[in-house]
């Protein structure tokens, strides 16, 4: 007898992939174009999304925001961490970078991801949810005149995976995805990257990293833990 051919839904799968109607999110970063767009493409999506500008640099108040969204939304699924100081977007000769500098740019940039995730835990622990960082490949390539940033990037990538091993057993998600330092940078071609392997799956643009962001949200991410996920088309080879 002839083997039936394997067969598949493809509306499920699909499903599957998109975020659930009505998942409470804070979306952090959302003064700047990869923040907003995440925003847009959750609530399309049917999420209850709460946008949050940049962090402003103090405890007390980053963790107030979270927690006057999460009270506006009754609850918290999924937190999503982007958007970075102005400063640390322009480009600095090496030997010009002095503490101040140094410890806005770096130290900021992980307190305030630090702060905003330990609002949240309480609430992603109640409802077993998650938390998705999302920053440039710069700290993962390096960066010329972007030393301070591309530092503070890897930091954060570094941390999320630490927060990942301690809360991926109290039913807590945690990944960050990774996006072309052309997307953030203000000055990229001063990073002076030159990639492993081309593009090969054309420009990528802030929806292309809304969708990635919306996938780990939705039913479909699940079991993805700790992880980094690149989108650049495959030009930085790396695991």
């Amino acid at each position: 007898e002839r083997s039936a051919p394997c067969s598949h839904s493809d509306s499920a799968v699909g499903n599957a992939a998109r975020v659930q109607a009505g998942t409470r999110v804070i979306v952090t970063g959302c003064d700047q174009p990869l923040g907003a767009a995440t925003v847009d493409r959750l609530r399309f999506a049917g999420a209850q999304a709460v946008a949050l500008d940049v962090a402003g640099g103090e405890r007390a108040g980053d963790s107030a925001a979270v927690n006057e969204a999460v009270a506006q939304l009754g609850g918290l699924d999924v937190l999503v961490i982007s958007g970075w100081h102005p400063p640390a977007l322009q480009p600095a000769s090496f030997e010009d970078i002095d503490d101040a500098t140094f410890a806005s740019m770096w130290e900021g940039g992980m307190q305030g991801m630090l702060w905003s995730l330990q609002a949240a835990i309480p609430h992603l622990r109640t409802s077993h949810g998650a938390a998705i960082v999302v920053l440039p490949t710069t700290g993962m390539t390096g960066g010329a005149f972007y030393a301070t940033a591309a530092t503070a990037f890897e930091g954060q990538r570094i941390l999320m995976k630490a927060a990942a091993r301690q809360l991926g057993p109290e039913g807590i998600r945690v990944n960050a995805v990774a996006v072309d330092g052309a997307l953030v940078l203000a000055d990229p071609e001063a990073a002076d990257v030159h990639y492993l392997a081309p593009d090969v799956t054309g420009e990528q643009g802030v929806g292309d990293v809304a969708d990635m962001v919306e996938f780990l949200a939705s039913p479909a991410g699940r079991h993805l833990h700790g992880q980094t996920l690149t989108i650049d088309g495959g030009r930085w080879l790396a695991p």
